[in-house]
């Protein structure tokens, strides 16, 4: 093998933080650690790593190629942890299997990605916190997770940021309405909002739901074009009325989203923060995932990204 003459690069998506940058991260992490512990979630330390099968089993094939993967000495396949909502649902489905619900499941540490169509340009570990609660199913559950993201964001001292939240049911009535062969191209459209392609491609609600966006208004608007997804929309209207007007005014109703929707069973939502071109967190209602590993249970949670917030608020 041939060494290199200096040690000074890292691999590419990979950080060096010192300084300013370390004690912001650490601020924020300690900070959102108490207020999150003081809703009383518990906080847990799932393992670094993890046999792959865990988070493509929770994610699906498409999570294979983002995982960096090794093997062990016994020759399975391991993976540095991809997410911990998959860690959560491994352990609340074993060893926290006697446990009684709801579970309340906090944590912070680092998440290991890559993006092998832009690879160098997306940093490959980044600083996590977050919550999942694990056996609600009302709505009282979805308010709780949207409420402790906009809290948490809010404490962070982010300049201005927005609450993107939708609803997985909104377009599955119209998407599963369509060939199976067709759905993807759909769903492709629909997230680079191509008007033209969808009049072509699709019909009805798929041409007109995906363009709603807005505050409450919006919601009144979704409702007259998509009768079928009233379910959906009214779950919205229930989390609208309890939010206070403060914390209203950073949620917008996005019907046009379907990243995810593969994942998410109900409500799901992207927080944004002014001058920081991604999501600085995300959440949302997954109640099939902790089955895959052996206990039925609803589940919502949210993450944050503390290096995206550490730039938002720098």
């Amino acid at each position: 093998m041939k060494l290199r003459t200096s040690i000074a690069p890292i691999p590419p998506g990979a950080l060096d933080l010192a300084g300013d940058a370390v004690r912001r991260r650490r601020a924020l992490q300690t900070r959102m650690l108490e207020r999150i512990g003081g809703a009383g979630y518990e906080e847990i330390i799932p393992p670094t790593f993890e046999y792959a099968e865990v988070f493509t089993r929770a994610g699906g094939a498409d999570v294979s190629d983002r995982l960096i993967r090794f093997l062990d000495l016994d020759g399975q396949l391991l993976a540095l942890r991809y997410d911990f909502t998959a860690s959560v649902a491994r352990l609340a489905a074993t060893k926290l299997s006697d446990r009684g619900t709801p579970l309340r499941l906090c944590y912070a540490g680092e998440v290991f990605r890559q993006d092998p169509e832009r690879e160098g340009r997306r940093a490959r570990e980044i600083l996590q916190v977050g919550g999942e609660l694990l056996g609600e199913d009302g709505v009282a559950a979805d308010i709780e997770i949207v409420r402790l993201a906009l809290e948490l964001v809010r404490d962070a001292k982010a300049p201005e940021f927005q609450l993107n939240l939708g609803h997985a049911g909104a377009l599955a009535p119209a998407l599963a309405a369509l060939p199976p062969d067709e759905r993807a191209a759909v769903r492709r459209l629909i997230d680079r909002k191509d008007a033209a392609g969808l009049a072509a491609a699709a019909s009805g609600t798929l041409q007109t739901l995906p363009f709603v966006i807005g505050r409450r208004e919006a919601l009144d608007r979704a409702a007259r074009l998509a009768p079928d997804a009233r379910d959906a929309i009214d779950r919205l209207r229930e989390i609208d009325a309890a939010l206070s007007d403060d914390e209203r005014r950073h949620v917008v109703y996005d019907f046009g989203e379907v990243r995810g929707l593969d994942y998410y069973t109900g409500i799901h939502f992207e927080i944004f923060a002014e001058g920081v071109g991604a999501a600085v967190g995300a959440g949302g209602r997954y109640d099939d995932l902790v089955a895959r590993f052996g206990r039925p249970l609803p589940a919502a949670g949210w993450t944050l990204d503390l290096d995206a917030l550490a730039e938002a608020t720098a």
